[in-house]
Protein backbone atom coordinates (compact mmCIF):
# COMPACT_ATOMS: atom_id res chain seq x y z
CA UNK A 1 0.00 0.00 0.00
CA UNK A 2 1.56 3.41 -0.72
CA UNK A 3 1.40 5.61 1.83
CA UNK A 4 1.24 9.25 2.62
CA UNK A 5 2.07 11.20 5.44
CA UNK A 6 -1.31 12.14 7.38
CA UNK A 7 -2.08 16.20 7.48
CA UNK A 8 -0.82 16.37 10.95
CA UNK A 9 2.36 15.40 10.51
CA UNK A 10 2.63 18.31 8.09
CA UNK A 11 4.25 21.13 10.70
CA UNK A 12 3.81 25.03 10.07
CA UNK A 13 1.97 24.35 7.13
CA UNK A 14 -0.36 27.04 7.87
CA UNK A 15 1.82 29.74 9.70
CA UNK A 16 4.57 29.30 6.92
CA UNK A 17 2.33 30.37 4.21
CA UNK A 18 5.06 31.25 2.09
CA UNK A 19 6.00 27.33 1.86
CA UNK A 20 2.64 26.75 -0.24
CA UNK A 21 3.24 29.79 -2.58
CA UNK A 22 4.47 29.61 -6.14
CA UNK A 23 6.69 32.18 -7.53
CA UNK A 24 5.39 35.68 -7.83
CA UNK A 25 6.90 36.45 -11.51
CA UNK A 26 4.43 34.73 -13.07
CA UNK A 27 1.65 35.61 -11.35
CA UNK A 28 2.46 39.78 -12.15
CA UNK A 29 1.93 39.01 -15.71
CA UNK A 30 -1.11 37.32 -14.72
CA UNK A 31 -2.55 40.00 -12.13
CA UNK A 32 -2.54 42.75 -15.19
CA UNK A 33 -4.28 40.67 -17.18
CA UNK A 34 -6.87 40.16 -14.76
CA UNK A 35 -7.43 43.36 -13.72
CA UNK A 36 -10.53 43.48 -16.23
CA UNK A 37 -12.13 40.30 -14.49
CA UNK A 38 -14.86 41.76 -12.89
CA UNK A 39 -16.11 39.56 -8.99
CA UNK A 40 -18.50 36.58 -9.51
CA UNK A 41 -21.23 37.15 -11.33
CA UNK A 42 -22.36 33.91 -13.16
CA UNK A 43 -20.61 30.71 -11.66
CA UNK A 44 -21.11 27.19 -12.32
CA UNK A 45 -19.93 23.86 -10.27
CA UNK A 46 -17.57 20.95 -11.30
CA UNK A 47 -16.59 18.54 -9.08
CA UNK A 48 -14.63 15.46 -8.07
CA UNK A 49 -15.63 13.02 -11.10
CA UNK A 50 -15.27 15.55 -14.11
CA UNK A 51 -13.08 13.56 -15.79
CA UNK A 52 -14.74 9.92 -15.06
CA UNK A 53 -16.80 9.89 -18.70
CA UNK A 54 -13.15 9.98 -19.76
CA UNK A 55 -11.10 7.05 -20.86
CA UNK A 56 -7.52 6.98 -20.06
CA UNK A 57 -5.08 8.37 -20.73
CA UNK A 58 -5.81 11.49 -20.72
CA UNK A 59 -4.57 14.55 -23.19
CA UNK A 60 -3.76 18.02 -21.40
CA UNK A 61 -6.77 19.55 -23.01
CA UNK A 62 -9.21 16.83 -21.80
CA UNK A 63 -8.23 17.83 -18.14
CA UNK A 64 -9.46 21.29 -18.89
CA UNK A 65 -12.41 20.45 -21.40
CA UNK A 66 -14.55 22.03 -19.07
CA UNK A 67 -13.25 25.40 -18.96
CA UNK A 68 -13.96 25.06 -22.90
CA UNK A 69 -17.28 23.76 -22.29
CA UNK A 70 -18.31 27.37 -20.55
CA UNK A 71 -16.33 29.54 -22.56
CA UNK A 72 -18.24 32.18 -24.19
CA UNK A 73 -21.41 31.67 -22.49
CA UNK A 74 -21.62 34.44 -20.21
CA UNK A 75 -20.24 32.35 -17.37
CA UNK A 76 -17.30 34.04 -15.68
CA UNK A 77 -16.33 32.07 -12.80
CA UNK A 78 -15.73 28.35 -12.18
CA UNK A 79 -16.05 26.76 -8.77
CA UNK A 80 -14.16 23.36 -8.86
CA UNK A 81 -14.08 20.88 -6.09
CA UNK A 82 -10.86 19.63 -5.47
CA UNK A 83 -11.78 17.42 -2.30
CA UNK A 84 -13.91 14.96 -1.69
CA UNK A 85 -16.09 14.49 1.60
CA UNK A 86 -13.75 11.60 2.35
CA UNK A 87 -10.75 14.12 3.12
CA UNK A 88 -9.00 13.11 -0.01
CA UNK A 89 -7.71 15.77 -2.54
CA UNK A 90 -7.91 15.44 -6.41
CA UNK A 91 -4.25 16.68 -6.58
CA UNK A 92 -0.33 16.21 -5.49
CA UNK A 93 -1.28 17.93 -2.14
CA UNK A 94 1.78 18.92 -0.03
CA UNK A 95 -0.90 19.40 3.22
CA UNK A 96 -3.19 16.69 2.61
CA UNK A 97 -3.47 13.11 1.29
CA UNK A 98 -3.77 12.62 -2.45
CA UNK A 99 -6.65 10.65 -4.10
CA UNK A 100 -6.26 7.32 -4.34
CA UNK A 101 -2.87 6.94 -2.26
CA UNK A 102 -4.27 4.16 0.55
CA UNK A 103 -5.62 1.54 -1.61
CA UNK A 104 -4.61 -1.87 -2.08
CA UNK A 105 -7.55 -3.26 -4.13
CA UNK A 106 -10.26 -1.04 -5.94
CA UNK A 107 -13.97 -1.87 -5.51
CA UNK A 108 -15.61 1.25 -7.48
CA UNK A 109 -14.89 0.99 -10.97
CA UNK A 110 -15.00 5.45 -11.41
CA UNK A 111 -13.35 5.64 -8.15
CA UNK A 112 -10.82 3.70 -9.26
CA UNK A 113 -10.81 5.31 -12.81
CA UNK A 114 -10.28 8.69 -11.04
CA UNK A 115 -7.38 7.12 -9.53
CA UNK A 116 -5.66 6.30 -12.81
CA UNK A 117 -6.28 10.36 -13.46
CA UNK A 118 -4.60 11.00 -11.09
CA UNK A 119 -1.59 9.09 -10.85
CA UNK A 120 -0.84 9.76 -15.01
CA UNK A 121 -1.17 13.61 -14.12
CA UNK A 122 1.41 13.63 -11.19
CA UNK A 123 3.29 11.19 -12.88
CA UNK A 124 3.78 13.60 -15.97
CA UNK A 125 4.16 16.56 -13.80
CA UNK A 126 0.86 18.15 -14.58
CA UNK A 127 -0.75 19.93 -11.37
CA UNK A 128 -4.38 20.44 -11.84
CA UNK A 129 -5.26 23.23 -9.93
CA UNK A 130 -2.96 25.40 -11.82
CA UNK A 131 -3.87 23.85 -15.18
CA UNK A 132 -7.00 24.78 -14.15
CA UNK A 133 -5.96 28.55 -13.07
CA UNK A 134 -3.96 28.96 -16.03
CA UNK A 135 -6.83 28.10 -18.54
CA UNK A 136 -9.32 30.05 -16.96
CA UNK A 137 -7.40 33.15 -16.90
CA UNK A 138 -7.08 32.56 -20.75
CA UNK A 139 -10.49 32.54 -21.25
CA UNK A 140 -11.23 35.84 -18.77
CA UNK A 141 -13.02 33.19 -16.57
CA UNK A 142 -12.73 33.85 -12.74
CA UNK A 143 -11.47 30.20 -10.67
CA UNK A 144 -12.63 29.41 -7.36
CA UNK A 145 -10.88 26.20 -5.53
CA UNK A 146 -13.53 24.59 -3.50
CA UNK A 147 -13.28 21.44 -0.98
CA UNK A 148 -15.99 20.60 1.91
CA UNK A 149 -15.51 21.84 4.97
CA UNK A 150 -17.15 18.91 6.79
CA UNK A 151 -15.26 15.62 5.78
CA UNK A 152 -15.66 12.08 7.27
CA UNK A 153 -17.84 10.11 4.86
CA UNK A 154 -17.35 5.91 3.82
CA UNK A 155 -15.05 5.12 7.15
CA UNK A 156 -15.17 1.19 7.01
CA UNK A 157 -12.50 -1.07 6.15
CA UNK A 158 -14.99 -2.05 3.30
CA UNK A 159 -15.51 1.25 1.56
CA UNK A 160 -12.13 1.97 1.41
CA UNK A 161 -11.80 0.33 -1.86
CA UNK A 162 -13.88 3.59 -2.78
CA UNK A 163 -10.49 5.12 -2.92
CA UNK A 164 -11.86 8.80 -1.49
CA UNK A 165 -11.21 8.57 2.44
CA UNK A 166 -7.88 9.61 3.80
CA UNK A 167 -5.77 8.24 6.30
CA UNK A 168 -6.92 10.97 8.95
CA UNK A 169 -10.26 9.76 9.07
CA UNK A 170 -9.67 6.45 9.07
CA UNK A 171 -7.24 6.99 11.82
CA UNK A 172 -9.11 9.17 14.47
CA UNK A 173 -12.80 7.81 15.25
CA UNK A 174 -12.20 9.89 18.34
CA UNK A 175 -12.85 13.53 16.41
CA UNK A 176 -15.76 11.86 14.51
CA UNK A 177 -19.42 13.81 16.08
CA UNK A 178 -20.92 9.93 16.73
CA UNK A 179 -24.07 9.53 17.56
CA UNK A 180 -26.04 12.30 18.20
CA UNK A 181 -29.18 12.36 20.26
CA UNK A 182 -31.29 15.35 19.50
CA UNK A 183 -33.94 14.10 16.86
CA UNK A 184 -32.95 16.48 14.09
CA UNK A 185 -29.69 14.31 13.74
CA UNK A 186 -31.74 11.24 12.49
CA UNK A 187 -30.91 11.09 9.31
CA UNK A 188 -27.28 12.99 9.53
CA UNK A 189 -23.94 10.98 8.92
CA UNK A 190 -22.39 10.59 12.50
CA UNK A 191 -19.19 9.61 10.65
CA UNK A 192 -18.57 13.20 9.71
CA UNK A 193 -15.36 15.15 11.68
CA UNK A 194 -16.33 16.94 14.66
CA UNK A 195 -15.26 21.15 13.72
CA UNK A 196 -15.20 21.46 17.79
CA UNK A 197 -11.88 19.58 17.92
CA UNK A 198 -8.64 21.75 16.99
CA UNK A 199 -6.94 18.86 14.86
CA UNK A 200 -10.15 19.29 12.78
CA UNK A 201 -10.02 22.79 12.08
CA UNK A 202 -6.36 22.65 11.64
CA UNK A 203 -6.95 20.01 8.79
CA UNK A 204 -9.40 21.80 6.95
CA UNK A 205 -7.29 25.00 7.45
CA UNK A 206 -4.47 24.11 5.62
CA UNK A 207 -5.66 22.59 2.79
CA UNK A 208 -8.31 25.65 2.25
CA UNK A 209 -4.78 27.25 2.46
CA UNK A 210 -3.09 25.58 0.03
CA UNK A 211 -5.81 26.37 -2.43
CA UNK A 212 -5.34 30.00 -2.02
CA UNK A 213 -1.61 30.39 -1.29
CA UNK A 214 -0.05 27.80 -3.46
CA UNK A 215 -2.32 28.38 -6.76
CA UNK A 216 -2.44 31.32 -8.47
CA UNK A 217 -6.90 30.97 -7.68
CA UNK A 218 -9.20 34.37 -7.82
CA UNK A 219 -10.36 32.43 -4.53
CA UNK A 220 -11.77 29.44 -2.62
CA UNK A 221 -15.60 28.68 -2.11
CA UNK A 222 -16.41 27.13 1.78
CA UNK A 223 -18.86 24.84 1.61
CA UNK A 224 -20.51 21.30 3.59
CA UNK A 225 -23.11 19.80 2.33
CA UNK A 226 -23.92 18.30 5.82
CA UNK A 227 -24.89 20.71 8.75
CA UNK A 228 -24.31 21.02 11.51
CA UNK A 229 -20.55 20.30 11.95
CA UNK A 230 -20.86 19.28 15.39
CA UNK A 231 -23.58 17.51 17.40
CA UNK A 232 -26.57 19.91 18.36
CA UNK A 233 -25.97 20.67 22.09
CA UNK A 234 -22.41 21.45 20.76
CA UNK A 235 -23.39 24.38 17.98
CA UNK A 236 -23.26 27.58 20.46
CA UNK A 237 -19.72 25.97 21.47
CA UNK A 238 -18.92 25.13 17.78
CA UNK A 239 -20.16 28.48 16.50
CA UNK A 240 -17.27 31.13 17.75
CA UNK A 241 -14.90 28.19 16.97
CA UNK A 242 -15.50 28.64 13.16
CA UNK A 243 -15.51 32.11 12.81
CA UNK A 244 -11.84 32.06 14.20
CA UNK A 245 -11.37 29.45 11.99
CA UNK A 246 -12.57 32.03 9.61
CA UNK A 247 -10.14 35.10 10.76
CA UNK A 248 -7.21 32.77 9.94
CA UNK A 249 -8.38 32.22 6.24
CA UNK A 250 -8.54 35.30 5.77
CA UNK A 251 -4.73 35.66 6.90
CA UNK A 252 -4.13 33.58 4.67
CA UNK A 253 -5.72 35.25 1.86
CA UNK A 254 -4.41 38.52 2.23
CA UNK A 255 -0.85 37.29 2.71
CA UNK A 256 -1.14 35.68 -0.46
CA UNK A 257 -2.91 38.50 -2.31
CA UNK A 258 0.40 40.09 -1.22
CA UNK A 259 2.43 37.41 -2.41
CA UNK A 260 0.97 36.47 -5.62
CA UNK A 261 -0.51 40.32 -6.60
CA UNK A 262 -3.71 38.42 -7.26
CA UNK A 263 -7.08 39.15 -5.59
CA UNK A 264 -8.01 36.41 -3.36
CA UNK A 265 -11.80 36.14 -2.10
CA UNK A 266 -13.60 33.82 0.25
CA UNK A 267 -16.89 32.82 -0.86
CA UNK A 268 -19.15 30.54 1.62
CA UNK A 269 -22.08 28.25 0.71
CA UNK A 270 -24.69 29.02 2.97
CA UNK A 271 -28.78 28.26 2.91
CA UNK A 272 -30.69 31.23 2.51
CA UNK A 273 -32.82 30.99 5.72
CA UNK A 274 -31.41 32.81 8.75
CA UNK A 275 -32.76 30.28 10.94
CA UNK A 276 -30.46 27.84 9.46
CA UNK A 277 -27.79 29.79 10.79
CA UNK A 278 -28.95 29.68 14.45
CA UNK A 279 -29.58 26.24 14.29
CA UNK A 280 -25.89 24.84 12.46
CA UNK A 281 -23.66 27.20 14.33
CA UNK A 282 -23.02 30.27 11.50
CA UNK A 283 -22.67 33.60 12.44
CA UNK A 284 -23.01 35.15 9.08
CA UNK A 285 -23.24 38.61 10.45
CA UNK A 286 -19.92 38.49 12.34
CA UNK A 287 -18.51 37.48 9.03
CA UNK A 288 -19.87 40.14 6.82
CA UNK A 289 -19.01 42.54 9.70
CA UNK A 290 -15.74 41.91 10.60
CA UNK A 291 -14.76 41.44 6.25
CA UNK A 292 -13.93 37.72 6.75
CA UNK A 293 -16.09 37.05 3.55
CA UNK A 294 -16.35 38.59 0.09
CA UNK A 295 -19.19 37.21 -0.63
CA UNK A 296 -22.09 34.66 -0.01
CA UNK A 297 -23.77 31.50 -1.84
CA UNK A 298 -27.37 31.78 -0.96
CA UNK A 299 -28.97 28.11 -1.42
CA UNK A 300 -32.10 25.85 -0.51
CA UNK A 301 -31.50 23.70 2.59
CA UNK A 302 -30.69 20.60 -0.36
CA UNK A 303 -28.74 22.52 -2.94
CA UNK A 304 -29.22 19.85 -5.30
CA UNK A 305 -33.00 20.68 -5.82
CA UNK A 306 -34.60 23.33 -7.61
CA UNK A 307 -35.76 26.01 -5.80
CA UNK A 308 -36.84 29.56 -7.49
CA UNK A 309 -38.14 31.01 -3.84
CA UNK A 310 -35.35 31.38 -1.85
CA UNK A 311 -35.75 34.33 0.51
CA UNK A 312 -33.29 36.85 0.31
CA UNK A 313 -34.44 39.52 2.17
CA UNK A 314 -32.51 38.51 5.00
CA UNK A 315 -29.06 38.22 3.86
CA UNK A 316 -29.68 41.34 1.32
CA UNK A 317 -30.38 43.41 4.07
CA UNK A 318 -27.47 42.06 6.20
CA UNK A 319 -24.98 42.85 3.35
CA UNK A 320 -26.63 46.26 2.06
CA UNK A 321 -24.00 48.58 3.09
CA UNK A 322 -20.90 46.36 3.32
CA UNK A 323 -18.32 45.08 0.67
CA UNK A 324 -20.10 41.57 0.93
CA UNK A 325 -21.82 40.10 -2.11
CA UNK A 326 -25.03 38.39 -2.34
CA UNK A 327 -25.10 35.41 -5.24
CA UNK A 328 -27.75 32.89 -5.29
CA UNK A 329 -27.01 28.78 -6.14
CA UNK A 330 -29.66 27.41 -7.82
CA UNK A 331 -29.91 23.25 -8.27
CA UNK A 332 -31.57 22.31 -11.11
CA UNK A 333 -32.89 18.55 -10.02
CA UNK A 334 -36.26 18.09 -10.75
CA UNK A 335 -36.75 14.18 -10.43
CA UNK A 336 -40.19 13.73 -12.65
CA UNK A 337 -40.58 10.94 -15.00
CA UNK A 338 -40.63 13.39 -18.11
CA UNK A 339 -37.83 16.08 -17.02
CA UNK A 340 -35.48 14.81 -14.18
CA UNK A 341 -33.98 18.14 -14.80
CA UNK A 342 -35.18 21.68 -14.53
CA UNK A 343 -35.55 23.21 -18.24
CA UNK A 344 -34.29 26.62 -18.97
CA UNK A 345 -37.21 28.38 -18.75
CA UNK A 346 -37.56 27.42 -15.25
CA UNK A 347 -33.39 28.28 -14.56
CA UNK A 348 -34.62 31.50 -15.97
CA UNK A 349 -37.51 31.95 -13.60
CA UNK A 350 -35.01 30.95 -10.92
CA UNK A 351 -32.29 33.96 -11.64
CA UNK A 352 -35.15 36.72 -12.22
CA UNK A 353 -36.00 35.84 -8.54
CA UNK A 354 -32.50 36.48 -7.31
CA UNK A 355 -31.86 39.13 -9.11
CA UNK A 356 -35.52 41.01 -8.35
CA UNK A 357 -34.54 40.79 -4.54
CA UNK A 358 -31.30 42.17 -4.81
CA UNK A 359 -28.94 39.21 -5.72
CA UNK A 360 -25.66 40.32 -7.67
CA UNK A 361 -25.15 37.26 -9.37
CA UNK A 362 -26.20 33.30 -9.80
CA UNK A 363 -24.90 30.37 -10.48
CA UNK A 364 -25.71 26.17 -11.00
CA UNK A 365 -24.88 23.74 -8.49
CA UNK A 366 -25.10 21.33 -10.63
CA UNK A 367 -21.77 19.80 -11.98
CA UNK A 368 -20.99 19.94 -15.83
CA UNK A 369 -18.73 17.06 -16.00
CA UNK A 370 -16.13 17.34 -19.27
CA UNK A 371 -20.08 16.94 -21.66
CA UNK A 372 -21.26 19.64 -20.88
CA UNK A 373 -25.19 21.06 -19.68
CA UNK A 374 -26.40 18.11 -21.44
CA UNK A 375 -30.00 18.29 -19.91
CA UNK A 376 -30.57 21.84 -21.04
CA UNK A 377 -31.42 21.92 -24.61
CA UNK A 378 -29.65 24.69 -25.55
CA UNK A 379 -26.74 25.04 -23.23
CA UNK A 380 -25.09 28.11 -24.24
CA UNK A 381 -28.07 30.25 -24.67
CA UNK A 382 -29.34 29.17 -21.24
CA UNK A 383 -26.78 30.69 -19.42
CA UNK A 384 -25.67 33.39 -21.62
CA UNK A 385 -29.15 35.08 -19.89
CA UNK A 386 -28.08 34.57 -15.95
CA UNK A 387 -25.67 37.23 -15.91
CA UNK A 388 -28.06 40.16 -17.56
CA UNK A 389 -31.13 40.54 -15.58
CA UNK A 390 -32.33 43.00 -18.71
CA UNK A 391 -32.21 40.05 -20.89
CA UNK A 392 -34.07 38.13 -18.66
CA UNK A 393 -36.83 40.21 -18.04
CA UNK A 394 -38.42 39.25 -21.24
CA UNK A 395 -36.97 35.89 -21.76
CA UNK A 396 -40.06 32.78 -21.23
CA UNK A 397 -39.86 31.68 -18.14
CA UNK A 398 -41.42 28.78 -16.01
CA UNK A 399 -41.95 29.81 -12.28
CA UNK A 400 -42.71 26.80 -10.31
CA UNK A 401 -43.55 26.34 -6.75
CA UNK A 402 -41.10 23.99 -4.89
CA UNK A 403 -42.71 20.18 -4.41
CA UNK A 404 -41.21 17.47 -2.50
CA UNK A 405 -38.07 15.50 -3.67
CA UNK A 406 -38.77 12.12 -3.82
CA UNK A 407 -35.76 10.28 -2.58
CA UNK A 408 -34.71 11.90 1.12
CA UNK A 409 -31.24 12.54 1.58
CA UNK A 410 -28.92 14.23 4.48
CA UNK A 411 -29.13 17.41 3.03
CA UNK A 412 -30.89 20.03 5.67
CA UNK A 413 -31.97 17.11 7.39
CA UNK A 414 -33.68 18.55 10.63
CA UNK A 415 -32.95 21.78 9.43
CA UNK A 416 -35.49 24.77 9.73
CA UNK A 417 -37.88 24.51 7.27
CA UNK A 418 -37.52 21.64 5.14
CA UNK A 419 -40.88 21.06 4.35
CA UNK A 420 -41.67 22.16 0.63
CA UNK A 421 -44.96 24.74 -0.28
CA UNK A 422 -46.19 20.98 -2.05
CA UNK A 423 -47.83 18.64 -2.24
CA UNK A 424 -50.74 20.06 -0.26
CA UNK A 425 -53.85 17.88 0.75
CA UNK A 426 -57.39 19.16 -0.27
CA UNK A 427 -60.22 18.54 2.47
CA UNK A 428 -63.94 19.87 1.79
CA UNK A 429 -63.75 24.13 3.35
CA UNK A 430 -60.27 23.86 3.90
CA UNK A 431 -58.64 27.07 1.82
CA UNK A 432 -54.98 26.12 0.71
CA UNK A 433 -52.89 29.13 0.29
CA UNK A 434 -50.05 28.37 -1.90
CA UNK A 435 -47.15 30.83 -2.25
CA UNK A 436 -45.65 31.56 -5.74
CA UNK A 437 -43.17 34.24 -6.59
CA UNK A 438 -42.62 35.75 -9.63
CA UNK A 439 -40.33 38.68 -10.78
CA UNK A 440 -41.51 39.88 -13.71
CA UNK A 441 -43.31 43.02 -14.30
CA UNK A 442 -45.78 41.85 -16.31
CA UNK A 443 -48.05 44.91 -16.81
CA UNK A 444 -45.66 46.66 -18.51
CA UNK A 445 -45.08 44.07 -20.86
CA UNK A 446 -48.77 43.96 -21.88
CA UNK A 447 -48.54 47.31 -22.91
CA UNK A 448 -45.89 47.09 -24.95
CA UNK A 449 -47.68 44.18 -26.86
CA UNK A 450 -44.54 41.69 -25.85
CA UNK A 451 -46.41 39.07 -24.10
CA UNK A 452 -47.62 36.27 -25.93
CA UNK A 453 -49.59 34.64 -22.86
CA UNK A 454 -49.40 34.37 -19.18
CA UNK A 455 -51.03 31.16 -17.53
CA UNK A 456 -51.74 29.76 -14.37
CA UNK A 457 -51.26 25.96 -13.97
CA UNK A 458 -52.37 23.64 -10.90
CA UNK A 459 -51.80 19.81 -11.28
CA UNK A 460 -54.26 18.07 -8.63
CA UNK A 461 -54.71 14.27 -7.66
CA UNK A 462 -57.32 11.71 -8.12
CA UNK A 463 -60.11 14.37 -8.87
CA UNK A 464 -62.65 13.99 -11.33
CA UNK A 465 -63.22 17.21 -12.19
CA UNK A 466 -67.06 16.53 -13.31
CA UNK A 467 -67.67 14.88 -9.72
CA UNK A 468 -65.48 17.78 -7.53
CA UNK A 469 -66.68 21.57 -6.80
CA UNK A 470 -63.49 23.79 -6.66
CA UNK A 471 -62.88 27.42 -5.97
CA UNK A 472 -59.29 28.90 -7.13
CA UNK A 473 -57.97 32.36 -6.52
CA UNK A 474 -55.22 34.21 -7.46
CA UNK A 475 -54.03 37.01 -5.08
CA UNK A 476 -57.51 36.64 -4.09
CA UNK A 477 -59.44 37.25 -7.25
CA UNK A 478 -61.32 34.22 -8.35
CA UNK A 479 -60.15 33.00 -11.49
CA UNK A 480 -63.48 32.46 -13.96
CA UNK A 481 -64.06 29.09 -15.75
CA UNK A 482 -64.21 30.52 -19.25
CA UNK A 483 -60.42 31.19 -18.61
CA UNK A 484 -60.15 27.30 -17.66
CA UNK A 485 -58.62 24.60 -19.72
CA UNK A 486 -58.84 20.86 -18.00
CA UNK A 487 -56.39 18.75 -19.31
CA UNK A 488 -57.06 15.09 -18.48
CA UNK A 489 -54.08 12.89 -16.99
CA UNK A 490 -55.56 10.15 -15.54
CA UNK A 491 -54.09 7.16 -17.99
CA UNK A 492 -51.81 9.43 -20.51
CA UNK A 493 -49.07 7.44 -22.13
CA UNK A 494 -45.44 9.11 -22.79
CA UNK A 495 -42.47 7.37 -24.14
CA UNK A 496 -41.50 6.55 -20.17
CA UNK A 497 -44.81 5.15 -19.18
CA UNK A 498 -47.78 5.93 -17.66
CA UNK A 499 -47.28 9.95 -16.24
CA UNK A 500 -48.78 11.66 -13.33
CA UNK A 501 -51.93 8.79 -13.10
CA UNK A 502 -55.00 9.86 -12.13
CA UNK A 503 -54.21 13.54 -12.20
CA UNK A 504 -55.95 16.74 -13.70
CA UNK A 505 -54.05 20.03 -15.01
CA UNK A 506 -56.55 23.13 -14.10
CA UNK A 507 -55.16 25.99 -17.03
CA UNK A 508 -55.91 29.26 -16.74
CA UNK A 509 -54.64 31.78 -19.70
CA UNK A 510 -54.63 34.83 -17.43
CA UNK A 511 -56.12 38.70 -18.72
CA UNK A 512 -54.17 41.49 -17.73
CA UNK A 513 -56.41 42.06 -14.94
CA UNK A 514 -55.05 38.76 -13.16
CA UNK A 515 -51.58 38.99 -14.15
CA UNK A 516 -49.77 37.86 -10.89
CA UNK A 517 -47.93 41.47 -9.39
CA UNK A 518 -43.79 41.03 -8.91
CA UNK A 519 -42.81 39.53 -5.82
CA UNK A 520 -44.91 36.95 -3.49
CA UNK A 521 -48.83 36.27 -5.02
CA UNK A 522 -51.12 33.81 -3.62
CA UNK A 523 -53.13 30.80 -5.49
CA UNK A 524 -55.92 29.56 -3.64
CA UNK A 525 -57.43 26.29 -3.80
CA UNK A 526 -60.80 25.81 -1.79
CA UNK A 527 -62.50 22.21 -2.20
CA UNK A 528 -66.10 23.27 -1.80
CA UNK A 529 -67.77 19.62 -2.97
CA UNK A 530 -66.47 16.05 -2.60
CA UNK A 531 -67.44 12.93 -4.35
CA UNK A 532 -68.67 10.88 -1.82
CA UNK A 533 -68.04 7.76 -3.25
CA UNK A 534 -64.02 8.35 -3.63
CA UNK A 535 -62.22 7.38 -0.65
CA UNK A 536 -59.20 9.03 -1.95
CA UNK A 537 -57.12 11.82 -0.70
CA UNK A 538 -56.99 14.74 -3.35
CA UNK A 539 -53.84 16.82 -3.10
CA UNK A 540 -52.65 20.31 -5.48
CA UNK A 541 -49.35 18.56 -6.27
CA UNK A 542 -48.13 21.06 -8.46
CA UNK A 543 -48.42 25.08 -8.86
CA UNK A 544 -46.72 27.21 -11.64
CA UNK A 545 -46.85 29.73 -13.94
CA UNK A 546 -45.79 30.07 -17.60
CA UNK A 547 -44.86 33.49 -19.43
CA UNK A 548 -44.09 33.59 -22.58
CA UNK A 549 -42.69 37.09 -24.56
CA UNK A 550 -42.81 37.95 -28.21
CA UNK A 551 -39.73 39.18 -29.56
CA UNK A 552 -41.01 42.44 -30.47
CA UNK A 553 -44.37 44.42 -30.82
CA UNK A 554 -47.30 42.19 -33.10
CA UNK A 555 -44.71 39.87 -34.19
CA UNK A 556 -45.04 36.34 -34.34
CA UNK A 557 -42.47 33.25 -34.76
CA UNK A 558 -44.65 31.38 -37.65
CA UNK A 559 -46.92 33.71 -38.88
CA UNK A 560 -48.09 31.74 -42.18
CA UNK A 561 -48.98 28.26 -42.65
CA UNK A 562 -48.43 27.58 -46.30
Amino acid sequence: MLQRPIFLQVAGAVASVSLLTLGTGHAAVQDQQLTALTEPRVFVREDFHHLSGIAPPLTRSDVTKTVDVIAGTGVNTLIFSLGSRGGMCLYDTHVGQMHSTNVDKWTHAVNYRDALHVRQLVAEGWDRPQLFCDRCHEEGILFFASAPLNIGSHTTEESRGLGRTSDFVFDNPQLRVGKDQDPRAKHVSPTRMNFIYPEVRKERLQVYGELLARYETDGVEVQSEVLPLCKYDQVDRCAPLLTAWFRELRKIANQAEKTQGRRKRIYVRIPANPNVWSAVGFEVSVWVTERLVDGLICTSNDPEILDQDLDLSAVVSLTRDSSCRVLVGCGTTLQRKLKPKATAKMIWGAAANAYHQGAVGFGLNDMIRSQGLLFLDDMHSTLRLLGSPTSLASADKIYRVRDLPRTVNSFGTGLPETQPPLPRPLKVGHVQRIPLRVADDLHRWWDLDRLKHVKLRIRLSNLEPTRNKLRILLNDTPLPESNLQITDLTYRFIQQGVAYQGNQIYEYVLSPEMYPIRGINTVSVTLLQRDPSVDLEFHVRDVDCSIEYRHHRHFEPRPIDY
